[in-house]
Parts: C-alpha cells; structure tokens; sequence
C-alpha cells in the first residue's frame, strides 16, 4: 500500500514523464479523458513522485496529454514519497484492476525493473504481488521483441494487438514487417496472415515479394489454402506429415502466446502444469534431433 500523500495543483511544465515509456499511448482513451475534462473539469488528481522541483508521473499520461490539448495551465497531483523503483512499481499497482493496464505495459514495468533498476525476477515478484512465473513471462514477452519494434510499441507506431502477431517472427525479421503494416495501412487480421506467409516462405527473394507487395499476397492467400488438407504436389504420405507438422506449427505458436499472457498460476495448476510443461521441453528435444538434418 502507498502513503496518502499531498495533493497539490502544480503548472504543467513541472510535470515530468520519465516512467511514461512504461505505458502504450491509446488515442482514443486519451480523446475520451480529453471530452470529459473539457465538460467536467479534473475529476481525480494524478499520481506522482517528487523530483527535486518536478513531479514524476507515474498515474495519469492520458489526463496530462489531454490538459495540454485543451490549454489547461494546472493540474492537481496527488504526490507520493518514493523511490525510482517504488515509482516504476506504481505505474503498475496504481492500474492493476480493471483494464488500466495492457500486458505490454506490464512487461514494459517489469523490463524496466530488472533492466534499469537490477533487480532479480524474484524480487520484482515480490514488490508487484506476483509469482515469479509471472514476472519470467511478461519479461519473456517484451524482450522476445527486437528493440527497434519495441521503440514502436511504446510510440504507439505498433499496437499491442499487432506486437503480438509479430513475435512469432526471429527479431531480425520483425522489424521489417512493423514498417511493412505500418506503410500498408495493415490491419492486426492481415498482419497476422502476413507473418504466417513470411514463416512458410522458403528464401530470402519470396521474402522480400511479401514485403514489397503484402496486399497482393494476402488477396492470393485469402482464406487460408496454405492450410488446405491436400496439396497436389505431395504423395498421401507426405501430405499426411505436412498436416501434422501444420498442426504443431499451429499448437506451438497458440501456446506461446497463451503461455506469456497466462496469470499467476495457483500451487494446484502449477502441480499440473509442471510435468506436462517438462514433458513438452523433453518432447520438443527429441523432435529437433530427429528432424535437424532435414
């Protein structure tokens, strides 16, 4: 739990956003928080740390955005007394509950505390209230992004949805096909059936036809007949390994990407989920080996 605090007004230049690149701007929320201010006024202060003669956000970007957009010359700032990392950990108590928080932005808190600030996963486990499976996700999550995309997220050039999709790619690839959507106006549906694509191509040049021209490739692929059950060019047998193979293909990227959003898992799950996981790493060992020479 935090100190109450002091609430004060406080001019807008004093206002500091350093642990901003915590969290994902989302236009739209900020428009609505916008409207309602121009109709109502401030109706809750923001949150934030003092910093010598600054006031270091750490709740409320959306609400200091919209107050530069209407002109406003001060805010009330509820001020806390803590420290960087308290601070960091804030941006994430403060927006638990609800839908205050994406599960990008808690990876971003999350990379920020372990990066920036050195601490073990165990101990940012410890200051959020989570399990350190949890922290090893959400850090698993944003750090499987190359950093360039990452830069993208926390712009808001790449949205969470999109990031998401984009993941299933080697870093080196990704980003490409984030200025690929971005350029094309892709939506997050058509992103992802982009990266599909970009995974089954088999060379750099069926590559860079993709990315040249993505709209004519996802009109000729429309509804999925790189899935299809039979492809003419293979015997029953083969068509019979490329559908299991399309099928663990499948699997696998659905469960890493349920895997990283996955919550704290009580003691009872983790005695259930434990072995099948360690089976699954045994399982998948085997696999590689047996197919590495092919």
């Amino acid at each position: 739990m935090f100190e109450t605090g002091n609430t004060v007004s406080a001019s807008l230049d004093r206002f500091d956003e350093r642990h901003g690149k915590c969290r994902i701007p989302r236009p739209r929320q900020e428009d609505a928080i916008g409207e309602s201010m121009r109709r109502f006024g401030q109706l809750t202060p923001m949150v934030a740390a003092e910093r010598e003669d600054m006031f270091a956000i750490v709740d409320g970007f959306k609400r200091l955005h919209a107050a530069r957009k209407l002109g406003l010359k001060k805010l009330e700032v509820r001020v806390l007394p803590l420290s960087e990392q308290a601070a960091v950990a804030a941006v994430y108590s403060l927006n638990r509950y609800g839908q205050g928080i994406t599960d990008m932005e808690e990876a971003l808190v999350v990379q920020s505390l372990c990066r920036e600030h050195s601490l073990s996963q165990v101990e940012v486990g410890e200051i959020l209230g989570r399990h350190k499976s949890w922290v090893s996700r959400r850090l698993m999550l944003i750090e499987r992004l190359s950093e360039q995309v990452q830069k993208d997220v926390r712009v808001g050039l790449v949205s969470v949805s999109m990031a998401r999709e984009i993941i299933r790619l080697p870093r080196g690839n990704q980003p490409e096909i984030a200025v690929c959507a971005h350029r094309n106006g892709l939506t997050v549906r058509e992103t992802s059936r982009l990266v599909t694509l970009f995974e089954k191509a088999t060379d750099r040049t069926r590559q860079q036809s993709l990315l040249d021209r993505p709209r004519d490739a996802l009109d000729k692929h429309r509804g999925g007949p790189s899935m299809a059950l039979y492809d003419p060019r293979l015997s029953a047998q083969a068509n019979q390994l490329r559908r299991l193979l399309l099928s663990v293909l499948n699997g696998t990227s659905r469960l890493s990407r349920e895997f990283s959003n996955a919550s704290d898992f009580t003691e009872a799950e983790e005695s259930v989920l434990k072995p099948l996981f360690q089976k699954t790493r045994v399982s998948a060992s085997l696999f590689c080996k047996t197919f590495s020479s092919f």
